[in-house]
């Protein structure tokens, strides 16, 4: 009698043992379910946020232009980099009453971007580059092209260039946001210094 309640102890006692090794198992596996997703977690928050820090930071670029002449109100004016030259003359309060209109709409690319240190210059009618042309005085009339703003048939006159290199002329200032300095056109292929020299005095920005 004694040994078999010996025997169901032994096999109550197993039971237990191994109900209990169960549930280490048990725990020791949601331990590691919890720490691995946990990890997954974390690592896909830490790329949302920095995914978010990075779009949501943006970098404000500035460019500063200079409008003289025939405008209502000339001066410097800063702008956004993406700004045109229509938002120019919109800020300079538009085209005075004596400006050369007809002028402004053959030379003027409105929907061009400006870059930063350019200056724009609005002739008055009359006025020829920069030269008042008083019809009561003998005035030079020698032309000076504005190589940001010339049609390829106005770079077409200067000394030496011809419609291919006048064509290279636009293309070139249209890919680098226009000249910087009058110098820089001699970066333009087929201008070298010889005729940069022949040139310079007939250019402008």
């Amino acid at each position: 009698m004694r040994l078999l309640e010996k025997i169901q102890s032994l096999k109550i006692i197993d039971g237990l043992l191994v109900i209990g090794f169960l549930l280490v198992i048990l725990g020791i596996s949601i331990n590691f379910k919890d720490l691995f997703l946990g990890k997954e977690e974390t690592e896909v928050m830490t790329a949302d946020i920095s995914s978010t820090v990075k779009n949501d930071v943006k970098v404000d670029i500035s460019v500063k232009i200079d409008i003289a002449g025939e405008v209502i109100k000339p001066g410097v004016y800063e702008f956004k980099n993406e700004a045109r030259i229509e938002d120019v003359l919109i800020m300079a309060g538009g085209l005075s009453a004596t400006a050369d209109r007809d002028w402004v709409n053959k030379n003027l690319n409105k929907a061009e971007k400006i870059y930063d240190g350019e200056k724009i210059y609005i002739p008055k009618v009359g006025e020829i580059l920069g030269v008042s042309k008083d019809v009561s005085q003998n005035v030079s009339t020698n032309k000076i092209i504005r190589i940001n703003t010339a049609t390829a048939e106005e770079l077409d006159t200067l000394d030496g260039v011809g419609p291919a290199i006048a064509q290279r002329i636009i293309d070139y200032r249209t890919e680098n946001g226009g000249f910087k300095s009058v110098e820089e056109i001699k970066l333009v292929p087929g201008i070298g210094d010889k005729m940069f020299e022949k040139i310079k005095d007939e250019i402008q920005l």
